[in-house]
């Protein structure tokens, strides 16, 4: 006895809008990420492998020099009115991020210093800037 055989249709996925989604979503995320320039403060930062970005966000910036001087957006504060002034500047212009950079000497109780009281006025987005690694040594395994 001989069978028939059906005729299917073969089913294909066309993953072309997936790829065009895809794309699309790389140029959206590397369009509208944010970069960070350095002050005008010289401040050793300690280095890195990760890259930096260089444009300037809507953010507050804490630097700590090698003498352990604080700098609020690169006006010099007092330690011990860092609080009110953090709290002063995020009430005026709203920020919502604060940048530590601090010098490579710098002591690290003090970057917790500055974290904890940014956590305390409400900054909970906070970043510590670094400068890149520059690479001299190639290695020549």
């Amino acid at each position: 006895m001989q069978f028939k055989k059906r005729n299917t249709k073969r089913l294909n996925l066309d993953i072309t809008p997936l790829i065009d989604v895809i794309f699309l979503l790389l140029i959206f995320f590397m369009v509208s990420t944010t970069f960070i320039t350095s002050p005008g403060i010289h401040i050793n930062l300690p280095q890195a492998t990760a890259k930096t970005n260089t444009d300037k966000p809507k953010s507050l910036e804490i630097a700590i020099n090698e003498t352990h001087k604080y700098f609020l957006n690169g006006k010099e504060i007092k330690k011990a009115v860092l609080k009110s002034e953090l709290a002063a500047a995020k009430k005026i212009t709203e920020f919502e991020q604060l940048i530590i950079r601090a010098d490579g000497k710098v002591r690290h109780e003090e970057v917790v210093y500055v974290m904890d009281t940014a956590n305390q006025i409400g900054l909970h987005k906070i970043s510590i800037a670094i400068k890149p690694k520059s690479d001299d040594k190639t290695d020549a395994n």
